[in-house]
């Protein structure tokens, strides 16, 4: 018999407030008082909504009627969800402390509600807590309602099914049906009649009612490994196979059957012959690839493997794919000597020397073939442009091959590319780590030693040196000294490498190199500044007025036209258009110390853009007119000038255009092609206008008064007499010369009759009589 003491004993174990109202009900009939004392700890440890139902179905339990209502309160104004809501009113009716309510909360909690579980947990509460059939009826109409794929009916049966109503369960789960969407979720669809009502019989017949809505391979298969998983009927499977393969035809449904003959009958032959019959028709490289891979792990044929990897292959570009090929061809076949062919179709391909780097290491790793990695570094090596690349390959070809001739031609080239102290002693590290070449190490410290551009830099020197030449004290000796002559004036340096940090733009570093070398005339540093200044170049968005300060600083300090070209020559890669293209190409005449290199220079810019002119669709006389000036002012080519001119003369088609092209030819001194500029504009006068436009233009242009009026003279016997009169009106215009109108006035009013001879007079007046 429990006693109060064993209560209490309970008690000191309850955590919630579930636990104490579950507590208080069983106290009821032992001491009324301690269960209320019980409700009370309960209501102290209430914080959600079903704390406070719970702690309020115990006060009723014990008669606490009021009590119980004041706890309901409490558990309604911390509802905020339907549920809750819900909940409270199945409290407030299964207890009969307010049906009324009760319902109206449940009601209220249906017209919130949203989601497929929350209509059906309020069925529930209106057929358990209301007795509501018909209220339970409609809320369960609008789970079904909701209730739009498998999984939703799915979780509908099993839940239905869990709570002891499977009548209502399965009736819900018939009606799905109707959402299935094709053979996958019908095969879903039948395991769900095993797995919530172990109805085989049922499960069968969604099977068999299926195989009519069959029409592909896929869809056989699918039914086919439905029977095998649900029922081990290998007789249907077979059955169902074989109706696959009357419908396979793309090499899609071969795919499906070649699939599904192995995975379900485990047939290899007929798989593979599928397979084959596939082929054709799979054209993605990853899944060639992938069914490389399951054919030749899985299904067992290297061969046929092989066919879709070639087929994989040959759409393949990126290095990382032909690795990955090579790998899978070794692991699901293990055929090393076609995953060699792998890797050196690969690096034929390739040209990138990381790429390269990556395939002559998977053939050393994979294959150990020392001779086909080494062919394959030296291409990347002949790629090569900077001295990362050639260090990288130095490690790999130390760690892999272990071959000492091949590092020593790495070590050569990377010297040729090493600039400054650290590289420098890098490079001679090396040198002995990996050749065991102390004659090199000390070439290239020495090297280092003559590029030193700060203390830091000295220090290393004279560390590398006494760590490794410390048997050679003079030398020692010269370096210690040179580092207590740099740290004796560091003063000065101190100053500019202070100002370093300040100069946070490309512009003010330049500054601050023209104010170093004033003062301290030190190539080294300049060099080590210069290259700070490129770099911000860059990442502050390239500019052609930053970078041609640039290159005059490399050419001011430096006297290096080499790297100045190589500015000059990424500026031409990054801008469009001619306007930019003379801009490079006067900065490289102008700052490069080399002319003869600044003239080749020059010649290699037009020379590109000339062929880029060629490939332009609408490209202009005025084009080749500009081209033409260029070539004349910065190369003296009166050649290439004259044939840019007959380029442009090609192009031309209206008098603006010759006139400007006899301009270029006359500043060039071509004067047999100015006359014939010159007669071409005059040809395309077909008015007064145009006349008189064309001697406007050439006389702006500098051209002297005598040519330009016998041009114009020229031009006049192609126009009619009423062009005429505008013609001779445009003398005085022109050329001031009133006594030449008047004769042609003249002329005119002898040939003309009427009204034309009246105009001829009144014209003569204005312009010629009337200042007589």
């Amino acid at each position: 018999m429990t006693t109060k003491a064993d209560l209490m004993t309970r008690e000191a174990q309850c955590k919630s407030a579930a636990d104490f109202a579950t507590l208080a009900q069983a106290a009821l009939t032992i001491d009324a008082d301690y269960a209320k004392t019980l409700l009370e700890r309960a209501e102290a440890q209430c914080q959600m909504p079903a704390d406070y139902l719970a702690a309020a179905e115990g006060a009723v339990a014990a008669g606490l009627t009021d009590y119980a209502g004041d706890l309901y309160g409490q558990a309604e104004d911390a509802c905020f969800d339907a549920l809750e809501k819900a909940a409270l009113g199945a409290s407030l009716a299964r207890t009969g402390i307010d049906p009324a309510k009760g319902r109206a909360l449940i009601e209220e909690a249906a017209g919130e509600a949203k989601k497929l579980g929350e209509f059906l947990t309020l069925s529930g509460y209106a057929k358990e807590s209301l007795g509501d059939e018909a209220l339970a009826a409609t809320l369960l109409a609008k789970v079904e309602a909701q209730a739009k794929t498998l999984a939703d009916y799915l979780d509908l049966a099993r839940t239905l099914s869990a709570e002891g109503n499977a009548g209502a369960a399965r009736a819900f789960y018939q009606k799905a049906a109707r959402h299935l969407d094709g053979m996958t979720e019908t095969v879903a669809y039948a395991k769900g009649y095993l797995d919530t009502f172990s109805d085989r019989d049922a499960a069968r017949k969604v099977l068999d009612n299926a195989e009519t809505d069959c029409q592909f391979p896929k869809d056989f298969a699918a039914l086919a490994a439905g029977y095998k998983a649900l029922f081990e009927d290998g007789d249907k499977v077979a059955e169902l196979m074989e109706q696959a393969a009357e419908f396979a035809m793309s090499g899609e449904e071969h795919l499906d059957l070649a699939t599904a003959y192995w995975t379900l009958l485990g047939d290899r032959d007929k798989s593979v012959a599928a397979y084959r019959r596939a082929l054709p028709e799979v054209n993605d490289k990853g899944q060639l690839l992938e069914l490389g891979g399951f054919i030749a792990a899985k299904v067992g044929d290297p061969a046929l493997a092989k066919q879709f990897y070639a087929k994989a292959e040959e759409r393949m570009s990126a290095a990382a794919e032909r690795l990955k090929l090579a790998e899978a061809v070794i692991a699901d076949t293990g055929d090393k000597a076609y995953a060699a062919e792998v890797y050196g179709r690969a690096a034929d391909a390739l040209t990138q020397p990381n790429d390269l780097l990556s395939v002559a290491a998977e053939v050393v790793d994979r294959l150990g073939e020392t001779a086909r990695a080494t062919a394959i570094y030296r291409k990347a090596m002949a790629g090569m442009t900077d001295l990362g690349q050639h260090l990288k390959l130095l490690d790999a070809v130390a760690a892999k091959l272990g071959d000492q001739a091949f590092a020593r031609e790495i070590l050569v080239k990377s010297s040729e590319l090493a600039s400054g102290t650290p590289a420098l002693l890098d490079l001679g590290k090396r040198a002995l780590a990996v050749l065991g070449d102390r004659e090199m190490a000390r070439a290239w410290f020495a090297k280092a030693e003559e590029q030193v551009t700060s203390v830091g830099e000295m220090k290393s020197l004279v560390a590398a040196v006494k760590t490794d030449f410390a048997e050679d004290a003079d030398w020692l000796a010269v370096v210690e000294e040179k580092l207590a002559k740099r740290e004796a004036n560091q003063e000065k340096y101190a100053v500019f490498q202070d100002a370093e940090k300040g100069a946070n733009t490309a512009v003010k570093t330049l500054k601050l190199i023209d104010a170093m070398m004033a003062e301290l005339d030190d190539r080294f540093y300049a060099r080590k500044l210069l290259l700070d200044a490129q770099k911000k170049l860059d990442e502050e968005g390239w500019d052609f007025s930053k970078a041609r300060k640039l290159v005059a600083s490399v050419s001011q300090h430096l006297g290096d036209s080499d790297w100045a070209i190589r500015l000059l020559k990424d500026a031409a890669g990054r801008v469009q258009g001619f306007a930019n293209v003379i801009q490079i190409a006067e900065s490289a005449a102008e700052l490069l110390p080399d002319r003869e290199q600044a003239r080749v220079l020059v010649r290699e810019l037009l020379e590109d853009w000339e062929r880029q002119l060629a490939g332009l669709s609408e490209r202009t006389a005025y084009d080749f007119s500009k081209l033409a000036a260029v070539k004349g002012r910065l190369l003296g080519d009166r050649d290439g000038a004259a044939a840019a001119l007959e380029q442009a003369a090609e192009q031309a088609s209206n008098h603006f255009a010759f006139a400007e092209l006899a301009r270029v030819a006359r500043e060039l001194g071509l004067e047999e092609t100015v006359k014939a500029l010159l007669e071409k504009a005059a040809e395309r006068c077909g008015s007064a206008s145009e006349a008189h436009q064309l001697a406007n233009r050439l006389l702006e242009s500098g051209f002297g008064q005598e040519p330009v009026r016998a041009l114009y003279a020229g031009i006049k016997g192609r126009l009619t007499a009423a062009e005429q009169l505008q013609w001779t009106d445009g003398i005085v215009d022109l050329f001031g010369d009133r006594a030449w109108a008047e004769r042609e006035f003249a002329e005119l009013a002898g040939a003309t009759q009427g009204t034309d001879a009246l105009r001829v007079q009144r014209r003569r007046q204005q312009r010629v009589a009337r200042t007589n």
